[in-house]
């Protein structure tokens, strides 16, 4: 049968094949409407129960994937509090004390530290509480973010943050009362929260406590508590390390059909793959769809379990209004196809009429069809494509005029680079034979300069080239002084062969001895230093001299002159730098100023790792 049907295809389509397109119309709306008719009275019911199905799938899985999104985005909030909070020195030092904290010092750690890490919680709405437990008895508690770690230490979850050896740890769907404290207010919640736990080890690589930030499980799986009036499915949270199944309890699957956990727990448990899947699952009489999505949480994964007898149960009602709909619309359309079709048509062979003209090479041809419709939109995107292609031709004609022009003005540099290298080292041959060798050895560091500012092939060089420019830029800038200029470069091998971009060095270094040290030289010597820091994501070139420095309000002003605020007593310079290396490495980098008066000032080039 279903090697008929193809062979019925395929003769019907080589018949059609030079069918005009008014033929073809009329066939392919037989095709699609007639015969789909015909195929959704014999098989309407499998199909609606198919699609239904599928619906509730492409749902939940929707459901899930944003329940995930929401995880992660929730989790990353949750990281950047607690390590906000643990690059929080003047806390550090509190949680470290060794001695009874004086009252002055307590009052001013409340008024500040104690108030940025509150500022902090209400900053992100979605979190509920941060929380740090202390083993320190030296300290006094201050509600509700420091809590004496006894309070909490014959907890379950205390005992595996521990374990996890300053990994983090979360706690899944459990309500937010188990700090133990004599008061009314510590009555039993009603709301269950997602907890990340994560110990607290201080630079002596010492323990110092626990942190813990806690979010409404609402806001953590939105999703899972949302109501489902079709009754058709709910989600819930499995750990695989803990077989920990949870959810929101007030959902119609858990009342109406007295779903058994325990039993679905046994079932899924070695079932469960990485990344997403599907499972059928029966239990007693009904029978379950299972969608699972791995969350970003370690071995912990959103199940979807999906009553598909109930999601099923409208489509015999379905069927018929569907078979009466689509008779009804069958004869419609069929009174209305024709007239539709030939004023469609009209306007397409009109347009077919002007691309034939194209085609002969008359670009300047106007279509006379207008209007809003597709046939309209697609007359008025063809004039302006063939304006577009008109003006192309135009451009790429004088693009050609001026890459000839450049090539001329290149090789009319480059003759007069030779001629100038040449006469360079003609004079240094000079200075040799009269025995001038600071005039000799300075006519090749110009020289190695110049061959370096010309040569231009790329934008990118390695750093070994770079730092070679500096240090003949800095033996020409000490003939200048009377003292000498100091370089160290504290660089190490591994670097040498790293990509960075050309000249974004030489700038910073130029601002280091004009800006920085420049009158110190007058006096005694002055020094330059070049160094590396590196963290996970970036690489961070450091310029640092030992000049007179600026104060705050001339830092913060070259700072926002470098970032695009243009102050015309700044050059421009670093702001040339600062451009070029956003534009290639990023937003997230570019040149960042540090000074102190009277004792340095320091260049950050913050580049891509």
């Amino acid at each position: 049968m279903k090697d008929k049907i193809l062979m019925f295809l395929k003769k019907l389509k080589e018949n059609n094949k030079n069918n005009s397109l008014m033929k073809k119309l009329i066939i392919a709306y037989i095709i699609v409407i007639g015969i789909p008719i015909i195929v959704f009275s014999i098989y309407t019911f499998n199909q609606l129960s198919n699609n239904a199905k599928k619906d509730a799938i492409d749902k939940y899985s929707y459901e899930l994937q944003n329940d995930c999104d929401t995880i992660e985005k929730s989790i990353y909030i949750m990281r950047n509090i607690i390590n906000t909070t643990l690059n929080n020195k003047e806390l550090l030092l509190y949680l470290d004390s060794d001695k009874t904290v004086q009252t002055s010092d307590l009052i001013n750690f409340n008024d500040t530290t104690y108030k940025q890490i509150i500022n902090l919680q209400n900053n992100n709405p979605s979190i509920k509480q941060i929380n740090i437990f202390t083993p320190n008895s030296y300290i006094y508690e201050i509600w509700p973010l420091i809590y004496r770690e006894n309070r909490i230490n014959k907890n379950d979850w205390y005992k595996k943050t521990i374990e996890k050896d300053g990994a983090i740890y979360f706690t899944i769907n459990k309500y937010d009362n188990d700090i133990k404290v004599d008061s009314a207010i510590n009555d039993q919640s009603k709301d269950l929260v997602v907890a990340l736990n994560k110990e607290i080890i201080n630079n002596e690589n010492s323990y110092d406590g626990i942190i813990r930030v806690t979010m409404p499980s609402r806001d953590f799986f939105p999703n899972m508590f949302n109501k489902d009036n079709s009754n058709n499915g709910q989600i819930f949270n499995y750990n695989l390390d803990e077989n920990d199944l949870s959810t929101n309890e007030d959902n119609l699957l858990l009342k109406n059909l007295k779903f058994n956990r325990d039993d679905f727990k046994i079932f899924v448990k070695d079932k469960l793959e990485k990344g997403s899947g599907q499972l059928s699952y029966n239990q007693g009489t009904e029978n379950y769809y299972i969608l699972y999505r791995e969350t970003p949480i370690t071995n912990d994964y959103l199940i979807c379990v999906i009553d598909v007898t109930n999601v099923t149960k409208g489509i015999s009602n379905s069927r018929n209004e569907l078979l009466g709909t689509s008779a009804l619309l069958l004869i419609i359309v069929l009174i209305i196809i024709y007239f539709v079709t030939k004023a469609i048509l009209k306007k397409l062979y009109i347009i077919l009429d002007s691309i034939k003209q194209v085609g002969s090479g008359d670009l300047t041809v106007d279509i006379p069809v207008y209007g809003t419709d597709e046939a309209g939109i697609l007359a008025h995107n063809f004039r302006e494509m063939m304006k577009t292609i008109d003006k192309l031709i135009s451009e790429n004609v004088q693009k050609e005029i001026i890459s000839k022009e450049t090539e001329l003005k290149a090789l009319k540099s480059q003759i007069d680079g030779h001629f100038l290298f040449n006469t360079l080292e003609n004079i240094r041959l000079m200075a040799m034979v009269e025995e001038n060798y600071l005039v000799a050895d300075s006519l090749v560091f110009l020289g190695d300069m110049m061959r370096y500012n010309i040569k231009w092939d790329n934008d990118f060089v390695i750093f070994l080239d770079e730092i070679n420019y500096i240090k003949n830029y800095v033996a020409l800038m000490t003939l200048r002084y009377d003292n000498q200029i100091i370089l160290n470069i504290e660089i190490g091998n591994q670097y040498n062969n790293k990509i960075i971009l050309k000249l974004i060095i030489q700038p910073l270094v130029e601002n280091a001895i004009k800006h920085g040290i420049s009158e110190k030289l007058i006096r005694e010597d002055g020094t330059i230093s070049i160094y590396i820091e590196t963290d996970d994501k970036f690489l961070y070139l450091i310029v640092k001299d030992d000049g007179k420095g600026m104060d705050s309000d001339k830092v913060l002003q070259l700072q926002e002159h470098i970032n695009g605020n243009l102050n015309m007593n700044f050059g421009l310079g670093l702001k040339n730098v600062n451009e070029r290396i956003r534009l290639y490495y990023g937003e997230d980098c570019g040149v960042f100023v540090e000074s102190k008066q009277f004792c340095y000032t320091k260049l950050t080039l913050k580049l891509l790792k």
